[in-house]
């Protein structure tokens, strides 16, 4: 089967659900164990609400023994994660550094050691680099092994959860439109301005971290996005042995819908095509719920021709089998983000329905 291929036999929209009584393995007794999928900016911030809302003062509703893990697409080539990449065949540690750092309760001084990025020519040296990608290299260095170094640090950073790499194969993302042109590499499909028909994993056949498939096989509440909807979310879902542990997981399976469409990936996309595509590349996968924003958006939303807000057919949702779960969402940052606390409440109020199952 090739890297853009569907699976044999399976409709494109058929959303497959799992259902029996469980308890997490990861969680302690009482608690909940919740894994988040995607990364790029969307990815920290499910992880800062959720560190909040479970490990926060009182934590969620007064439990403890709660579990939180983060499972970060390996498909990322652009930047100081993509030069990393290319110079030590090194799994792209940027969106790992970004989601250690939401979990982070070290002091400001060690989070903005890791957050600092070099000056500099971009194309020599360690200018563009970010020191936090150069210590995660070092640290797997050190180690001898990747998964190792992010342990290490984990606890530097004192981090509230475990973030692991979809997949420590060397994969590479490739993208197909609807012109039948094809791009490789994650930082090349948005640029190419063209109507995604589908994404694809080269090698097709990359192996998931172990980890990775228990923490799915042990949640309550599996999140994908918010964020790239094809460059970050699906590519973890691409990840053959993960999409099979999403079909077969009892947990609720959650996709919060994006607040806007995103200009090279998600032109004109509402809520259903959101599932729709998820179904397309992995057809096993069933979405229990979806969480929509129910907030007003800015007036300049309206203005802006390259992206708009994305729509809801309720109705429409329902008839795939989907849930639709509404709240405000909206933050209050000058940029069109989710609030963390928000999409925190609203994610703990399904994983205890799924703990309940």
């Amino acid at each position: 089967m090739s890297a853009l291929s569907s699976p044999v036999g399976v409709p494109a929209d058929a959303l497959v659900y799992a259902a029996g009584p469980r308890r997490s393995a990861e969680a302690g007794p009482g608690g909940i164990h919740i894994v988040a999928v995607g990364g790029g900016t969307g990815l920290p911030v499910v992880l800062r609400g959720l560190k909040g809302a479970l490990f926060g003062e009182g934590g969620a509703h007064g439990n403890e023994g709660h579990a939180l893990t983060a499972i970060v697409t390996a498909a990322d080539d652009g930047g100081s994660s993509g030069r990393l990449r290319e110079a030590y065949r090194l799994v792209p540690p940027g969106d790992i550094r970004n989601c250690l750092l939401a979990l982070s309760e070290s002091d400001a001084t060690l989070s903005a050691i890791f957050e600092f990025r070099f000056a500099g020519d971009a194309e020599r040296g360690i200018g563009g680099h970010s020191l936090g990608n150069l210590i995660l290299a070092a640290l797997s260095h050190l180690e001898r092994d990747f998964l190792l170094g992010v342990e290490r640090a984990t606890r530097m950073l004192s981090a509230r959860g475990r973030v692991l790499p979809a997949t420590l194969d060397d994969v590479r993302l490739v993208a197909e439109f609807t012109d039948e042109s094809c791009v490789e590499g994650e930082s090349r499909i948005a640029a190419a301005g063209r109507i995604i028909r589908r994404v694809g994993l080269s090698p097709a056949d990359a192996r998931a971290v172990p980890e990775a498939r228990r923490a799915i096989a042990d949640a309550d509440l599996v999140v994908l996005g918010p964020g790239s909807l094809y460059t970050s979310v699906i590519p973890v879902l691409l990840v053959r042995e993960l999409a099979a542990a999403l079909a077969a997981t009892p947990a609720r399976v959650a996709l919060v819908a994006n607040l806007m469409s995103e200009p090279g990936e998600t032109d004109g996309y509402d809520a259903v095509d959101l599932v729709r595509a998820v179904a397309r590349h992995a057809p096993g996968v069933g979405i229990d719920d979806v969480l929509l924003n129910t907030a007003p958006l800015p007036e300049r939303c309206a203005a802006d021709p390259a992206a708009r807000p994305i729509r809801a057919d309720l109705d429409a949702l329902r008839a795939l089998g989907c849930r639709p779960v509404e709240r405000d969402l909206l933050g209050a940052d000058p940029l069109i983000r989710h609030d963390a606390d928000k999409l925190a409440r609203a994610l703990v109020e399904l994983a205890l329905e799924g703990a309940r199952r």
